[in-house]
């Protein structure tokens, strides 16, 4: 275990050492964050997603292998390193949402954060879909809709994971101290 605590602590003096080229890419990013087309932020906001997947399962099989005495030197090492990226991924979008009047408004929201926001941002074309019933309708929320063989999807499957994730984020934040009007919304049903 000591050997392997060495060859951890040496490995991330590495990847600090050629840390500051990435900290360069990072401000970078951030900039271009700016210009970021709804097409890409979609993008990156499922991809965060997936990379978080995969860190929490990197974070099991790291606490399975610790308690099972398995070397964990290559699983922390690809752990820190999904998490660098998906911090990276969320001050992008965090910078992408933050332009718009409704990425700060949803943001202001206890239980939504900036990749929730963005992707809010990102999937919501409000020139086509100008009322609320056609924003459920396109994020398949509309009991009415139905989906039949042979046909193409009536709604956004991506908006509708997007949605099940903000109930997920109202729920798990009623407990918290500062509850807003939405929560309570979900508290009362």
């Amino acid at each position: 275990v000591a050997v392997e605590t060495k060859l951890l602590d040496n490995l991330l003096a590495d990847v600090e050492a050629g840390l500051e080229p990435l900290i360069r890419l990072r401000r970078d990013l951030k900039q271009l964050a700016k210009t970021l087309p709804r097409e890409q932020a979609r993008y990156l906001v499922k991809h965060y997603y997936s990379l978080q997947e995969t860190r929490v399962a990197l974070d099991l099989q790291i606490r399975d292998a610790t308690k099972a005495g398995e070397p964990t030197t290559l699983l922390k090492w690809l752990w820190h390193n999904f998490y660098l990226l998906e911090s990276t991924i969320r001050s992008i979008l965090n910078v992408f949402a933050r332009q718009y009047p409704e990425g700060r408004w949803a943001m202001s929201i206890t239980g939504i954060g900036p990749v929730i926001a963005a992707g809010l941002i990102a999937h919501i074309d409000i020139e086509r879909a100008s009322t609320v019933g056609k924003i459920w309708r396109f994020a398949g929320l509309d009991p009415t809709t139905e989906w039949k063989e042979g046909q193409k999807r009536p709604w956004n499957a991506d908006l509708k994971v997007l949605c099940w994730k903000i109930g997920r984020s109202f729920m798990m934040a009623r407990t918290k101290a500062k509850v807003d009007h939405y929560g309570l919304i979900y508290e009362q049903r």
